[in-house]
């Protein structure tokens, strides 16, 4: 009996020392990834504090017209980041990384365009 539970514990031993460079490895992959949605994310959070202050400024009209544009807008952005994540990555993990970085240029590209419109 001392002698099964010995072996129990080995083999449990042997299979999580297994599974530990396969977890750090897994990590290790990921992080690129991480990184560029993290920064897609910081873009959108910025785009939500701009479009937000331009909202409160804008009367009743223009905030329902900023509104459509701005729907109009986030269709087309996902559609455009898509195509061009597509025309650079074939699929996988290479296919987010290409995504993320086409969204963050594109959302940028559209907090410079909202603040335009708070300017005038």
């Amino acid at each position: 009996m001392k002698s099964c539970l010995n072996f129990a514990a080995l083999v449990a031993l042997l299979l999580g020392l297994t599974t530990i460079p396969a977890l750090n490895a897994r990590a290790e992959e990921e992080r690129p990834r991480l990184r560029e949605e993290a920064a897609a994310d910081k873009a959108n959070k910025q785009l939500d504090r701009v479009y937000d202050d331009l909202m409160s400024k804008a009367d009743t009209k223009m905030k329902t017209r900023l509104r459509a544009a701005q729907l109009a807008w986030i269709k087309w952005k996902n559609a455009e980041a898509n195509y061009i994540a597509r025309r650079v990555a074939l699929g996988g993990s290479a296919l987010r990384v290409a995504y993320a970085e086409a969204e963050e240029k594109l959302v940028n590209e559209r907090i410079v365009v909202l603040k335009t419109y708070a300017s005038e």
